[in-house]
C-alpha cells in the first residue's frame, strides 16, 4: 500500500492544478483570467513554500527554485494574492485529511480504545502592527500602547498530530463558540470515528456542557477551583458523579446565551456530571470534569495530560514554522498564511511520523523521534521541487530521499515535560522588517 504521505502529496499536486480548485480560489469572477507572472498555480505553490522572509526575497527564491527567469515587484505579488480566496487551503487540508482517516484506518490511524483524542484550545496570534490590523482584529492594551492581536482557535488530533480545523477571529472572540464550530467541521473530516474532546478550564460552562451532553459529545476539561464549589466541597472521594443544580444564577441570560439550550436546561433541575480530584506535584488540588463514565480514574487523568500536545503545537506553528511572519495586514493575506501553514504543518507531520516509524529504537537508550525543526526546514527547502516533478518515478524517488534526510536527524523523546507559558507583550514580528535570509 502506498504510504499516506506520498499519496497525500500527490492529491495536493493534482488539486492545485485542477480547474475546480482554481474556480473555488477566485475572489471574484475576473480573478486569474489573464495570463500573469504569478498565475493561480504559481501563487498556490508560492504561498505553500513561504519561509517567513521579506516579500522580495520570497519572490526571488521562489522563481529561482522553480527555474523561472521572472522578476516581479512585491506590490504586484500582493495584488495577485488579494484575488485568492483563502478557503482553498481549507479545502485542500480537508481533502488531505479525509484521505488519511478514510483510507488508512486499519494501518495508520491511532486511537485510544476506539476514540480519536481531540484537543481544542485558542492562542493569541501576533499580526502586523497597523491601523488596519487593529480595526480588523482588535487590540490588547498595555500601559504604553495598544497592540493588534487575533484569536486563533485550533482543533488538534493529539495521537495522529494533525490540525483538523483552525479558526482565526477577532481578539477575544468566545472560545466556546469557536469550539462548537470546530466540532461541526472536524466531525465531517473524521466521520465514522468516535471522539473525546479534551479542553482547558476556559471551556467549562453549564451552557457548553449542556450542548455537549445534549449532542452526545464526550468531553474532558479542567475545572477552575472557583467553579461549582458547592458541589466539589461535598465530595467525599476523589472521583464522584455529582448533580450540578440548575440555579437561577447558572441559567441567567447573560451566561446562558443560547435560547434553545437555556429552554432545554430549564426543563431539568440539574445536570449529572463526573468530577475527579487529583493532587499535583506542587501539592495543589486540581479538578477534572467529564461526562465519560466508562473510563477508570487513572485513565482520565492520563488522558488529560495528553492535552499538552496542543501547547507544543502552537510552539511549532509560531517558533518553528514561523506562521506569524505575515507579509501584509490585509485579512485575506493573513488568512491565506494561516490556512496554508496548517496544511504544510500536516504534510510535515506525516513525513516526520513516517520517518520516525523507520527508526530502529533498540539501538538507542531513549525512545527517539525525528527532529521536527529540521524536518520543517528540509520540507520547506524541497517540497516545491517534489510538487513540480511531473515524472511519477522521479517524484517518488525525491520524496523517499527527503524522508531519508529527515531520518538522519533524531532526538530523544522527553516525556512529562511542562513549560511555563509567559504572555508576550510586544510584537516580535514586523512585516516590513522581515529578514532577507
Amino acid at each position: 500500500m502506498i504510504k499516506f504521505g506520498y499519496k497525500g502529496l500527490n492529491i495536493i499536486k493534482i488539486k492545485v492544478n485542477s480547474k475546480a480548485l482554481k474556480e473555488r480560489g477566485k475572489n471574484n469572477a475576473e480573478s486569474f483570467t489573464r495570463k500573469r507572472k504569478m498565475g493561480f498555480v504559481n501563487l498556490m505553490h508560492y504561498i505553500l513554500n513561504k519561509k517567513g522572509l521579506s516579500t522580495n526575497m520570497e519572490i526571488n527564491n521562489f522563481f529561482n527554485k522553480t527555474n523561472q527567469d521572472i522578476t516581479m515587484s512585491a506590490q504586484s505579488l500582493l495584488d495577485q494574492r488579494l484575488k485568492l480566496n483563502p478557503e482553498v487551503f481549507i479545502d485542500l487540508n480537508q481533502e488531505y485529511l479525509k484521505t488519511f482517516y478514510d483510507e488508512y484506518e486499519e494501518t495508520d490511524v491511532k486511537t485510544y480504545k476506539g476514540y480519536l483524542l481531540k484537543a481544542i484550545d485558542g492562542s493569541d496570534f501576533e499580526i502586523p502592527n497597523t491601523k488596519k490590523s487593529k480595526e480588523t482584529y482588535g487590540v490588547v492594551k498595555t500601559k504604553i500602547e495598544s497592540i493588534p492581536r487575533a484569536t486563533v482557535s485550533t482543533c488538534y488530533d493529539l495521537l495522529n498530530q494533525y490540525i483538523l480545523d483552525v479558526i482565526p477571529e477577532k481578539f477575544r472572540t468566545s472560545e466556546i463558540e469557536m469550539a462548537k464550530r470546530h466540532m461541526l467541521k472536524d466531525q465531517e473530516i473524521t466521520k465514522g470515528y468516535q471522539s473525546i474532546y479534551i479542553m482547558d478550564r476556559n471551556y467549562v460552562s453549564l451552557e457548553f456542557m449542556t450542548y455537549m451532553i445534549k449532542n452526545n459529545i464526550k468531553f474532558l476539561s479542567r475545572l477552575q477551583s472557583s467553579y461549582y464549589e458547592k458541589e466539589t466541597n461535598k465530595m467525599n472521594s476523589i472521583d464522584e458523579v455529582v448533580e450540578l443544580e440548575h440555579t437561577k444564577d447558572r441559567l441567567d441570560k447573560r451566561i446562558f446565551r443560547d435560547k434553545e439550550l437555556r429552554k432545554y436546561a430549564k426543563s431539568k433541575t440539574s445536570t449529572k456530571i463526573r468530577i475527579l480530584k487529583y493532587i499535583l506535584n506542587t501539592g495543589e488540588i486540581e479538578y477534572l470534569i467529564t461526562n465519560m463514565e466508562d473510563f477508570e480514574y487513572e485513565e482520565i487523568v492520563n488522558l488529560y495530560s495528553k492535552r499538552w500536545g496542543i501547547e507544543t503545537l502552537y510552539n511549532s506553528l509560531k517558533n518553528k514554522l514561523q506562521i506569524e511572519k505575515f507579509t501584509s495586514s490585509n485579512k485575506t493575506i493573513i488568512e491565506q498564511d494561516i490556512y496554508a501553514g496548517v496544511l504544510v504543518y500536516n504534510m510535515i507531520q506525516t513525513m516526520k511520523n513516517e520517518a520516525t516509524e523507520e527508526i530502529e529504537q533498540k539501538k538507542y537508550k531513549h525512545e527517539m523521534r525525528v527532529n521536527e525543526n529540521i524536518a520543517i526546514g528540509l520540507f520547506k527547502n524541497e517540497m516545491i521541487d517534489i510538487l513540480l516533478e511531473e515524472d511519477d518515478e522521479k517524484r517518488l524517488e525525491k520524496y523517499d530521499n527527503l524522508s531519508k534526510k529527515m531520518l538522519k536527524y533524531k532526538i530523544p523523546i522527553r516525556k512529562d515535560r511542562n513549560y511555563k507559558i509567559e504572555p508576550r507583550i510586544k510584537n516580535k514580528n514586523s512585516f516590513n522588517k522581515l529578514k532577507g535570509f
